[in-house]
């Protein structure tokens, strides 16, 4: 074979798991900034913040990987657990980069500052390089995402401060 068709046949087997590593990014996009939005405004504590996002990231990414792993079973997916372990990684490394300012910023504001200018960049990122490059509009991909994002951050900040208050919780 081919150098060149080796290429190709790498890069055509990378594709076959993007739906994969897209369930995997956009639900820790979607969760994990809710989490960590939620957890900033009741904790006020960077360590509390990293601790929980990385337990809860944790527990969500194997879930993430194991479902995947079923599903794709299920549907006679040939390399099943290869999906699931790509929903995974991706689940995990976007998880540790949305925590990742909580250990390098003393201020939980900043950071959580930090932490949404990512979230955009990843999503830009993705959805410049899933329809930006098919030349489909691409701005109306990263504008939903980017909504969803934000309305479940709002509810989890609601559900931190609402918890917070009630559980008479002080730190």
């Amino acid at each position: 074979m081919r150098p060149l068709q080796k290429s190709a046949d790498k890069m055509k087997n990378k594709l076959k798991y993007t739906g994969a590593m897209v369930l995997g990014l956009h639900d820790a996009l979607v969760s994990q900034t809710g989490i960590i939005v939620g957890l900033t405004f009741a904790l006020a504590n960077n360590h509390l913040i990293i601790l929980t996002s990385i337990i809860s990231a944790v527990a969500a990414g194997l879930s993430m990987t194991a479902s995947n792993y079923l599903a794709s079973r299920a549907d006679g997916h040939p390399r099943a657990i290869v999906a699931g372990l790509y929903t995974g990684g991706a689940y995990l490394t976007t998880s540790a980069a949305l925590v990742t300012p909580f250990a390098l910023i003393s201020d939980q504001f900043f950071a959580l500052a930090t932490t949404a200018a990512i979230v955009v960049l990843v999503i830009f990122l993705f959805n410049f390089a899933a329809y930006g490059t098919r030349r489909k509009p691409f701005m109306r991909h990263f504008a939903e995402m980017l909504i969803i994002c934000i309305i479940v951050s709002v509810i989890a900040f609601a559900i931190g401060g609402i918890a917070k208050h009630f559980l008479g919780v002080e730190l």
